[in-house]
């Protein structure tokens, strides 16, 4: 009678703890991080799909432009994911990537609707592409436990994340 006692009760402590122990995850946390596994995912695919365009090819810029549409709705949708806590800092660079995205890729469809090359629009096309994928590191950075180099992070006066670029 005492061994079945002795083994009711270790069987229900282990019980307990196998159901506390799976208590201790953070879904929140854990869904914020494989929906960021899997953008870094899917822009892996896209840059490998911008690197194989053939210039002599996609001379009017179709291919490119619909990458590039591909990588901006993506952006934006990372950008609209609920950050949790522990990430509070990323949301702003979230937000400003999504920006800098979405204005590189009006300022490229204005440089190949265009019959004629405008080095401006040019530049501030791949100005704001550059500006988009430096957060878009920044982020990844901070995911990784890592605090980027050239990111400065200054007093919060309650108004963002108390982030700077040290580099602009």
């Amino acid at each position: 009678m005492r061994n079945r006692r002795t083994i009711y009760a270790v069987t229900v402590a282990l019980m307990i703890s196998w159901v506390l122990s799976g208590c201790g995850k953070d879904e929140a946390l854990e869904s914020y991080k494989e929906s960021m596994e899997n953008y870094y995912d899917q822009i892996v695919m896209i840059d490998a799909g911008i690197n194989s365009i053939d210039p002599e090819t996609d001379f009017d810029g179709t291919q490119l432009l619909g990458y590039l549409d591909q990588l901006d709705q993506l952006t934006v949708a990372m950008s609209e994911v609920e950050v949790p806590e522990q990430f509070s800092m990323v949301e702003e660079l979230a937000d400003e990537a999504a920006d800098n995205m979405s204005k590189s890729v009006i300022l490229y469809h204005q440089l190949y609707d265009n019959p004629e090359y405008n080095e401006d629009v040019a530049s501030g096309a791949y100005e704001y592409y550059e500006r988009a994928n430096l957060r878009i590191r920044y982020i990844r950075e901070i995911l990784h436990g890592e605090m980027p180099e050239d990111l400065v992070v200054v007093e919060d006066n309650g108004e963002g994340t108390g982030l700077e670029e040290g580099g602009e």
